[in-house]
């Protein structure tokens, strides 16, 4: 045998090992694999639908925290100054409830008064009238 002949005969058992080592790999390894990729496929899907409703529920409780706690309603006469109108609800918890009051008074007084709604964090009651 020649030098040739035996380069060649380890070439072609070199390939043929190769190959059958392919071969079991693909089987055992690469197919295994990729079922495990294909289980967890749908797992991963619903894993990221719950992150993204969790991130819209966080984001949504951060708006509803800076919301005003009260709503009130600030009069104001023809000239532009603040007044007091004795009797009238002023202080609400809905803003809903402030709208419709407001609504109500404007429909009520006409251009005597304007009425508009203000947000705060507190109820600031004028005992004596308003603040000048």
């Amino acid at each position: 045998m020649e030098v040739d002949e035996v380069i060649d005969y380890i070439v072609i058992i070199t390939i043929r090992l190769l190959s059958l080592s392919s071969k079991w790999i693909e089987q055992n390894i690469i197919n295994n694999v990729l079922e495990f990729v294909k289980s967890f496929e749908h797992l991963l899907l619903v894993l990221t639908v719950v992150a993204f409703f969790l991130i819209i529920i966080y984001m949504t409780m951060k708006q509803l925290k800076k919301l005003p706690k009260f709503y009130v309603i600030e009069i104001e006469d023809i000239y532009g100054k603040k007044a007091v109108v004795d009797g009238l609800r002023i202080n609400f918890t809905t803003f809903a409830a402030a709208k419709s009051y407001a609504h109500f008074y404007s429909d009520l007084y006409g251009e005597q008064y304007k009425f508009r709604i203000v947000g705060r964090n507190r109820i600031l009651n004028y005992p004596h009238g308003p603040v000048r």
